[in-house]
């Protein structure tokens, strides 16, 4: 399911909506898990890796095909794996989340205000958590961070939200 979701997010991109709408169809065929989660072990058996993939085709769908009606689900959602991220205190999970995260926002609508800041609002939070956790010897994590990929997890995140102005570019160039 990963390889559809990646070329529907593609797709998307590209304008095409059909191959968008038939993935996120069956992404919210998924149960829900107690906490109102997609159940999305069969995606990936990490919910963080799957949230990876799962969470920016649903944020693309909602905004080019559904007139954003299902952000309030996609919020609440966002809502949830962050506090569920904050107990795993991994630097792994965050990495993860971080980078589902920023690209979540790419794929929402600014006009939307109220969702959008919000979600940049975790973001910055969670960045700003990260660097005081997790930031020393001029990385992220130490041997842990750069063995299980989230140091550069993290530096992509932080960067591409530069990029897109989600963060101070100016104000974070030191943790690239």
């Amino acid at each position: 399911m990963k390889e559809q979701l990646q070329k529907a997010l593609e797709a998307a991109s590209l304008g095409d909506t059909a191959l968008l709408a038939e993935t996120t169809d069956k992404l919210k065929q998924l149960p829900r898990t107690e906490e109102g989660l997609f159940d999305t072990t069969s995606v990936d058996s990490d919910c963080f890796e799957a949230a990876r993939w799962i969470y920016p085709v649903y944020a693309a769908f909602e905004t080019e095909c559904n007139k954003e009606a299902g952000y309030p689900d996609l919020l609440a959602q966002i809502r949830t794996l962050d506090a569920k991220q904050k107990r795993d205190a991994s630097i792994a999970e965050t990495a993860k989340f971080l980078e589902m995260l920023i690209a979540v926002i790419d794929n929402v609508t600014p006009q939307l205000y109220e969702y959008y800041r919000e979600l940049v609002d975790i973001f910055r939070a969670d960045v700003k958590e990260v660097i005081s956790s997790y930031y020393g010897d001029g990385g992220f994590g130490g041997t842990e961070g750069k063995a299980s990929g989230a140091d550069e997890r993290i530096r992509s995140a932080i960067a591409h939200a530069g990029e897109t102005y989600v963060l101070l570019a100016e104000k974070y160039r030191e943790y690239l």
